[in-house]
């Protein structure tokens, strides 16, 4: 029986589903998709952790966390995730009150660590195996350790499904030349692929990002090109039997 229970914060649809299905090999677990409902949750019921997303609409994480140090009656450890990676992030997250903090996109194994060591678990070591341009063999046999092969396919094919959604508003953006909802999605890709471990195409969106924040609509263009033509390659991939044979 898992004994220790996690509460999971996060708005992403995707990012949500992942965090689940890796918690879900060790613990037990509730998940949320804003700060508001994690509030509402942790007034009713005791979890011995949280994982909180920081950029969340309707109530961020950090306001979040406050609201629930103040109101709760027992210290619960909360882990800070966040896409801002940077050192002075981190430090300052970690004085406001934050038992830890882990950037995004995860990595795993090591999202895993994390949260063990806070609760005082071990998990098996795996061991590393070399990264594939197109899809980290390290995440997939973190995500296929503990759920079925079935499961992880539809996982990717969420992560293929969001990719169309978003791509067609970064084309519908791109030809208004509106710089803000083109990086918006970009980032959301971003953080869907290296999440995953989709190499590829989070490299190329992390480039794509960063010629939309310079305006380099040309070369943007291009990169765009590349980014749809790398989502066929990773689509096929997923496909092929011996993917998922590690």
């Amino acid at each position: 029986m898992k004994s220790k229970k996690v509460l999971i914060v996060e708005n992403n649809d995707l990012t949500r589903t992942l965090f689940e299905n890796l918690i879900g090999q060790l613990f037990s677990f509730e998940s949320v998709k804003n700060g508001i409902d994690a509030v509402e949750r942790a007034s009713k019921e005791k979890f011995d952790l949280i994982l909180m997303d920081i950029q969340m609409p309707s109530m961020d994480g950090i306001t979040a966390a406050k609201i629930i140090w103040k109101q709760s009656t027992y210290q619960c450890k909360i882990i800070a995730l966040s896409t801002y990676s940077a050192e002075s992030a981190k430090s300052c997250l970690l004085e406001m009150g934050f038992d830890d903090f882990i950037p995004k996109p995860i990595r795993p194994k090591e999202f895993l660590e994390v949260i063990a060591a806070k609760l005082n678990s071990k998990i098996e070591n795996t061991q590393a195996t070399d990264e594939n341009l197109i899809l980290d063999k390290e995440v997939l046999l973190q995500l296929l350790k503990y759920n079925s092969t079935d499961n992880i396919k539809s996982i990717y094919g969420d992560l293929l499904a969001e990719f169309d959604e978003l791509m067609e508003q970064v084309d519908s953006a791109f030809k208004e030349k509106d710089q803000q909802t083109v990086i918006e999605n970009l980032h959301t890709i971003k953080g869907n692929s290296g999440t995953l471990g989709a190499n590829a195409i989070f490299v190329l969106s992390t480039d794509a990002d960063r010629m939309a924040r310079s305006q380099d609509w040309d070369s943007l263009e291009k990169a765009l090109i590349k980014l749809r033509k790398e989502r066929k390659i990773l689509e096929k991939y997923i496909k092929e039997e011996t993917t998922f044979k590690l």
